[in-house]
């Protein structure tokens, strides 16, 4: 009941035992107190005469005195007491006030004693007045010090106290409500009332409030008061803690238990007459039993409770309390001695949690189990926010709406998941639930705010039958090396109430990790009380035999637990973190926001500050650590440009192209939505750290951001991106993102692109000026052997440093050394620092490799681990190996390490760990840390020095690693180095396309091939390459690089085509399908160098040559099959370039057969300049001569080889139309798709195509001087012979296919082209009026409406050309013949150019053609469906008629003087479709976007229409108006600048 505004009318008609009530409840005070008054008949009537005199006379101490008189007067004023110090002070326990007394207002300790005696707690001293202290004997002078303090505080922040010492089973008794319980599979927290209570107390009282309102209300239970242990022990509160005690034992029986123990205390006589038996029948709850007994006994309570355990047969309960007996009496005897333990507890938990680095950095991620937990806990779980939290295990299904997943999720963002979730394989699991990324908080025992059957709270018998397995399947999840690793986890259980019995879900899961091998070690738990400490160790050690105390914390509250933690680094910034937002305002950067933006981190305004006190020792031992770390090789930090902001620090040195790169940044066209900048650099000179530079010095201007998740979806990363761009305000705020060592251009364009989209799509509803602020701009920091030459050849906007400093760098790295020398010991031996210094000096590099390696022993795993980091950094420059790892090899115990710091892994490493640098790494599953050689530089220097001193080559330390069992074996970190060491056994090192300085193998592959002994190297790589396939099982990439350094270097084709089909059987795709088709290529042409070089061929050899060739082009065209599969993105031989398709089947084809067209040509009876031979050969290849009908000398010779030759006759017929097939490929190819980054690549393959198919007409086609002879000869067969010339003129000038004639249209527009296009025009207008079969000229068809469609563009006033109704009319008899289900997509492309409806008609047939066309397309184009983008050659224009055809190239003229690549970034970003020249020559189309799909609308036709961008329409599937530009590709129409109406 509530008394708080009770009149003094009122008071005097409570009862004595409303008076008691009153005081236990509302007052809190201890029952004994409380009992007294009731012994002494004070009723309400006689309670307001009281004064504080009047109950010190009765042995009340002074504390409670005040305290009740002080609410007494509150109630008869009807008004709350107003005190002059802060609320908070009436949470402090006796000892806190002591501490403050003492620690804080530096009182005397005999006045400390004093208030002590006088049972004086926080809630007592907030009533105090200076007359309350002076009554206590403290002077005046203390008395008024003491007040003006506790007055102060008022306007100070809330001291730091230590929680109480030994008053955690008081709390866990005195801090409950009571409430009807239902025993479920887990004891809830441990409450004040019995749950054995069954039936409410039906009691009532009848109480006035101040309004004169009656009103009815349940007597409620008493509760005691939560007595703070004192410093000074006194037999009152000896008697506290006893029934406190007494209170916990109760309150652990059953009911049944309960009522055999009430029954001994009315029958029994122990050693004292028995309590009376009325006594008892009114004591219905264990609070009532508690009390009788201890008013009964005194202090002999808890040992007549004692044997009445033993006697009723509860042993555990007994032991407990006996435990706990002798615990209370070494406290009563030695409390200072208890006072030192407590302390050493808090050190226990900063060591187990930091392993003494005062930091909570040592583990990467922490998994919590916790159980129900109460709302008096929630304030304490704070600390619960400055884990790393992968997961948690909790079994309170009220944590998300009132318990610990409500609190935490109000300040840090969590999955909340349930067991059957995790149920998939594991990657799998952890991209659909975010892991890694994000807390998972997962209710293992039903959740209440969801209402569902699956989602009840089980008791234990169902928990176990239904839930456990899904439980103990997430434990055995998380324990896979491959997702955790046991030497970088946490596994915390935090009890926060007590688990009574093995039959709670809790227990099972502590022991499902017991089980796990080790795991154990690492299992660490936090109690809420000892009593809850004592009964979970005997559960385990029961069970077990396994003594969890060395790894548990039991002595601390939970507000010392939280504190402790809290106390820990890394600090954050207790301002909050800014951001700058619009109008030179900021707004608040909120920890759940950030959480939510998983793949970005985020650089705030206020970075850095007021997270250390400047001044404080620990700030300045942090800044040399963090320093010290940089200029050793580590990564910079915010915090390195931060320290050389403060007074006399000397600046951040600045690299050459620091303004540079900040004027690009600053200088954009505010058009312009997102630009990538590209920054090529040397790995180790310094290019990161000057993007993160500039980035550090616009963090006021722009919202900066490193990201840090590349496995995201790019549009994931754009969406949060974004969202960036505009939290906590309605205006956006420019963004600078730093994409860090990307390797693959066109990943940062494809999220370049993305973010384009996203913000654009958001700025189409925002006004012009915030639309303009709406900018991100991509730093992307690319890491390469030769970024000059990248500068060169890259089309963005783009910068380059190298591994070379200007004088101006060196005299600022000069005077950074003078400076260090001033506050670090021997910066001389920060070696990454010393490298730039001496400008990369390679002879200073090598002498402090030199020395370091003195007297280097091999045997030594030590000097072992140092040869394979540097091997490792040497041929992959961002490889490593985990400190796990390398403590596991050198046999370190990483349990000892976590635990109690023995010697550490640097320590191990002498004298070669100042070579070494750590790092962390994080990966998709993760983050942890790892070891590599300081710089690159210096891992190169310490291959040669072991080379040149101790003879240790490059082929040994690869053996060496390769041999290593423990380095293959599955994990994340291993996973890693797994990958690492792939990559440097395949990956070769590309300069530039074509460049003649390309490797054939890795770098490494290649060094040991010419730099170690011939026999030995030979001998060597083999090895290195049968044990890699034996590590390497199931990668493919490895026997394709064994394959080809077979074939290539050794000549061994039978051997290398044994391992190219072991790839093969690893997985068959297009590439090692081709693989084994290079094997024999290869061999061929080795087989035709070797017979040259002979006076004599030999029809054998012919024969030989021809087999291969045959089997060469079977596996190139199985290639070829397996890539119009449309494979995923597959792993190629030495992760050679991807184009969107694979064609090195088609290639392959192509020259194998030209190189048989070539052996044939060298046979005797078609050698030789004589163009009849010459004929002769083609008539054979075209299947009109048989080669015995083939004039020849008729000798032995000659009769081989027309054998070998009518046994291969169908082979040898099939190659011409089979190679005709290959070039009609590759027109369509080039033609119709864009090459995305390959662009160079694709230049070079086409340049390669036009040669071969010189070659091609050279050796199979007939010359115009043999034709015209022909055509004299033979006057019958004129036409004949004029559409066989005519069919010649079309295949030798690339226009006998419909690719062909389209690709004219991009070479250079000039007189010739259109003369050539001219009498293209004119072969297929000959063509199509002597064609007799009309349903097959389908092809003729089409290419002579192209051909004039292109002649239009080119020339429009021109004789030959027919008009747009004339060209309709062809095609529409096409269409007819054909229908719509024609295999060629060419016809009803043309269909879209002459047939599309313009903006008064409808053309009913169009979208029927459109599909047909889409259709035709997937089945013969299998390229297309690549994720690549279609060349679109035509776009809409407003006039009619063919003049409607707007064609690129005469869009491109617009620009004639901007340059190239410029020209090209436009197109690539749309920017293109902003500039007024395009908008004037395009028509822009009305359409509508239904159900996330695009149409054209046309009256009531709407025709479908693809965004030409990913990303080009909104999600959400909203229907829209919308309008574009509209282009015709061989796929279908193309929508570009698509903007919502």
């Amino acid at each position: 009941m509530s008394h708080s505004m009770e009149s003094a009318t009122q008071i005097k008609k409570w009862t004595n035992e409303e008076v008691h009530q009153w005081l236990t409840t509302q007052v809190n005070i201890n029952h004994i107190y409380a009992d007294k008054l009731l012994e002494e008949e004070v009723s309400g009537e006689v309670l307001q005469y009281f004064q504080k005199k009047d109950l010190l006379d009765l042995n009340i101490k002074h504390g409670p005195a005040v305290k009740i008189v002080s609410m007494l007067e509150e109630l008869k004023s009807g008004l709350q007491h107003k005190s002059r110090f802060p609320a908070y002070i009436k949470k402090w326990t006796q000892e806190q006030v002591c501490q403050w007394l003492r620690e804080k207002a530096k009182v005397y300790h005999q006045y400390v004693e004093r208030i002590v005696e006088e049972e004086v707690s926080g809630d007592c001293l907030f009533c105090f007045k200076k007359n309350d202290l002076v009554e206590l004997g403290i002077k005046h002078g203390p008395a008024v010090k003491i007040i003006g303090m506790l007055e102060k505080l008022n306007s100070g922040p809330e001291p730091i106290l230590q929680p109480p010492t030994h008053i955690n089973v008081d709390q866990e008794n005195l801090q409950k409500t009571p409430e009807k319980q239902v025993e479920l599979c887990q004891a809830p927290p441990v409450q004040t009332v019995s749950p054995m209570k069954t039936e409410p107390n039906t009691e009532e009282l009848k109480i006035v409030e101040p309004s004169g309102k009656t009103v009815t209300r349940k007597k409620e239970v008493p509760k005691p008061q939560a007595m703070g242990a004192e410093m000074l022990p006194s037999k009152f509160s000896r008697t506290s803690n006893s029934l406190a005690l007494l209170y916990d034992t109760l309150d652990d029986l059953h009911l049944d238990e309960f009522k055999r123990f009430k029954s001994c205390l009315k029958d029994v006589n122990l050693n004292s007459k028995p309590i009376a038996r009325c006594h008892l029948e009114n004591s219905k709850t264990c609070t009532d039993v508690a009390n009788a007994m201890t008013k009964h006994y005194g202090e002999e309570a808890l040992n007549v409770t004692l044997q009445i355990l033993e006697r009723i047969g509860h042993n555990e309960l007994a032991a407990g309390l006996r435990r706990n007996l002798g615990l209370q009496k070494m406290t009563e005897q030695d409390p200072q001695k208890y006072l030192r333990r407590e302390t050493d507890q808090g050190d226990k938990l900063k060591s187990l949690l930091t392993c003494g680095d005062n930091t909570l950095d040592r583990y990467d991620q922490c998994v919590i189990v916790m159980n129900k937990s109460c709302t008096e806990q929630l304030e304490y779980l704070q600390f619960l926010t400055k884990l790393k939290l992968f997961c948690v295990l909790d079994f309170d299904p009220n944590s998300g709406t009132d318990g610990a997943c409500s609190f935490y999720t109000k300040s840090r963002a969590a999955n909340l998941h349930f067991p059957a979730q995790f149920q998939d394989e594991v990657n799998g699991v952890i991209k659909n639930l975010n892991l890694y990324k994000q807390t998972s908080w997962v209710f293992c025992n039903g959740r209440h705010a969801i209402q569902s059957e699956w989602d009840k709270e089980l008791n234990y018998e169902d928990w176990l039958n239904k839930t456990c397995g899904d439980v103990e399947h997430i434990v055995s999840f998380m324990c896979k090396p491959e997702v955790l690793s046991n030497r970088r986890t946490l596994v915390i259980f935090l009890l926060l109430s007590p688990v009574k019995t093995e039959r709670d879900p809790v227990y099972d899961i502590f022991m499902a990790f017991y089980k796990k091998e080790g795991w154990r070690e690492i299992i660490m738990t936090i109690c809420e009380s000892q009593s809850t400490f004592e009964k979970w160790k005997d559960l385990i050690q029961n069970k077990s035999g396994f003594d969890i105390t060395k790894q548990s914390i039991y002595e601390l509250t939970l507000s010392e637990v939280n504190g402790t933690i809290m106390a820990l680094g890394p600090h954050n910034q207790p301002s909050g973190k800014l951001l700058p937002s619009s109008d030179s305002s900021t707004v608040v950067l909120q920890q759940k926001d950030e959480d939510r933006m998983t793949a970005l981190d985020i650089l705030c305004q206020n970075q850095c500050e007021k997270a250390y006190d400047g001044n404080d020792k620990g700030f300045q031992d942090f800044k040399i650590k963090v320093e010290e770390e940089f200029y050793r090789g580590g990564k910079v930090k915010w915090w390195n440009f931060y320290f050389c902001e403060k007074p006399k620090a000397k600046p951040f040195i600045r690299r050459d192209k620091y303004d540079n790169l900040k004027t690009i940044v600053k200088s954009q066209d505010p058009k312009t939505t997102c630009v990538l900048v590209n920054l090529f650099h040397h790995p180790g000179c310094g290019g990161t750290t000057l993007a993160m530079h500039v980035m550090w010095n616009l963090r006021r201007e722009f919202r900066c951001a490193v990201l840090k998740d590349y496995t995201l979806p790019k549009a994931e990363v754009a969406f949060q991106v974004k969202n960036l761009m505009r939290l906590g305000s309605d205006k956006s705020t420019p963004v600078l993102l730093l994409v860090d060592d990307s390797k693959e251009a066109e990943n940062t364009q494809t999220l370049q692109n993305c973010i384009r989209q996203a913000v654009e799509e958001e700025n189409a509803s925002r006004s012009v000026e915030d639309s303009l602020n709406s900018k991100v701009i991509i730093i992307s920091c690319v890491r390469c052997p030769n970024p000059e030459d990248q500068y060169k050849n890259c089309a963005t906007k783009r910068l380059y440093i190298t591994a070379k400093l200007k004088k101006k760098e060196q005299d600022d790295f000069d005077e950074k050394l003078v400076e260090l020398k001033k506050s670090h010991e021997k910066p001389e031996n920060f070696y990454s620092f010393m490298i730039m210094k001496s400008n990369f000096d390679k002879k200073y590099i090598a002498d402090v490799v030199s020395n370091t390696l003195k007297d280097l022993d091999m045997s030594t795993k030590q000097a072992k681990l140092l040869a394979f980091l540097a091997l490792l950094n040497s041929y992959d420059a961002e490889s490593h190996i985990s400190t796990s790892l390398c403590e596991e090899y050198l046999g370190l115990d990483g349990s000892k390490i976590v635990f109690w710091g023995n010697e550490s892994l640097f320590d191990r490493m002498e004298p070669y760990s100042n070579l070494l640098k750590q790092v962390n790494v994080v990966e998709k599953r993760g983050k942890y840390k790892a070891i590599r050689i300081l710089h690159n530089d210096m891992a190169n220097a310490c291959l040669e020095e072991l080379d040149r001193s101790y003879k240790i080559n490059l082929s040994e330390i690869t053996l060496d690693i390769l041999h290593c069992d423990l380095f293959f074996k599955t994990g994340v970190v291993k996973d890693a180095l797994m990958l690492s060491i792939q990559r440097m056994l395949i990956e070769r090192q590309r300069r530039k396309l074509g460049d003649e300085r390309d490797t054939q193998f890795s770098p490494l592959i290649e060094k040991i091939h010419l730099q170690e002994d011939r026999e030995n190297s030979i001998s060597k790589i083999q090895d290195i390459f049968v044990k890699a396939s034996s590590r390497f099982v199931t990668k493919l990439s490895i026997p394709q690089a064994f394959a080809r350094y077979l074939y290539l270097y050794e000549q061994d084709y039978p051997q290398a085509l044994i391992w190219a089909e072991k790839a093969k059987i690893v997985q068959q795709n297009s590439y090692t399908a081709d693989t084994i088709g290079q094997v024999y290529k290869s061999n061929l042409k080795h087989n035709i160098q070797i017979e040259k070089q002979k006076t004599l061929s030999k029809p054998e050899d012919f024969e030989t040559n021809l087999k291969i060739a045959q089997q060469a082009i079977q596996a190139f065209q199985l290639a070829q099959k397996l890539a119009m599969k449309n494979e995923t993105e597959e792993e190629t031989d030495e992760y050679l370039i991807k184009t969107p398709y694979n064609t090195s089947g088609y290639v392959g084809e192509m020259e194998i057969t030209l190189t048989v067209f070539e052996m044939i040509s060298n046979l005797p009876f078609f050698e030789g300049t004589d163009p009849v031979k010459r004929m002769y050969m083609q008539s054979f290849l075209k299947g009109t001569l048989p080669i015995t009908n083939v004039p020849k000398e008729d000798n032995e010779i000659n009769s081989k080889y027309v054998d070998i030759i009518k046994e291969h006759t169908q082979f040898l017929l099939a190659l011409k139309p089979q190679v005709k097939k290959v070039f009609e490929f590759f027109n369509g190819y080039f033609t119709y798709i864009k090459g995305n980054n390959t662009g160079e690549l694709e230049s070079l393959n086409q340049k390669k195509i036009s040669d071969h198919f010189t070659r091609y007409i050279t050796l199979v086609c007939s010359s115009p001087a043999e034709i015209f002879k022909e055509r004299a000869d033979k006057p019958k067969l004129r036409l004949n012979v004029d559409i066989e010339e005519r069919r010649m003129f079309l295949e030798e000038n690339n226009a006998d296919t419909f690719a062909g004639i389209l690709a004219k249209l991009h070479q250079q527009q000039n007189i010739m082209t259109a003369e050539e296009v001219k009498k293209i025009t004119e072969s297929y207008t000959f063509l199509h009026i002597h064609s007799v079969q009309k349903r097959k000229d389908t092809k003729i068809c089409q290419n002579l409406i192209l051909a004039n469609i292109i002649l239009h563009t080119l020339k429009p006033i021109s004789n030959n050309e027919k008009c747009h109704k004339d060209l309709c009319d062809i095609l529409m008899k096409t269409l007819q013949d054909i229908g719509v289900q024609h295999p060629s997509p060419e016809p009803y492309y043309l269909a879209l150019l002459l047939l599309w409806p313009s903006s008064n008609e409808e053309n009913t047939d169009i979208r029927t053609y459109v599909n047909s066309l889409r259709n035709s397309s997937r089945r013969e184009l299998p390229y297309l469906s690549r994720k690549c983008s279609t060349i679109v050659h035509f776009y809409l224009g407003p006039k009619k008629g063919l003049q409607r055809l707007v064609t690129k190239p005469k869009l491109d003229e617009c620009f004639s003087g901007v340059p190239r690549a410029d020209l090209a970034q436009l197109w690539w970003s749309e920017g293109i479709f902003k500039e007024r020249e395009i908008i004037d020559r395009l028509y822009r189309v009305n359409g509508t976007v239904e159900q996330s799909e695009l149409y054209a609308n046309y009256g009531k036709l709407k025709i479908p229409v693809r965004p030409a961008y990913l990303g080009g329409i909104r999600s959400g599937y909203s229907k829209e108006n919308v309008s574009f530009f509209l282009g015709f590709a061989i796929d279908g129409p193309l929508a570009y600048d698509i903007k919502y109406e």
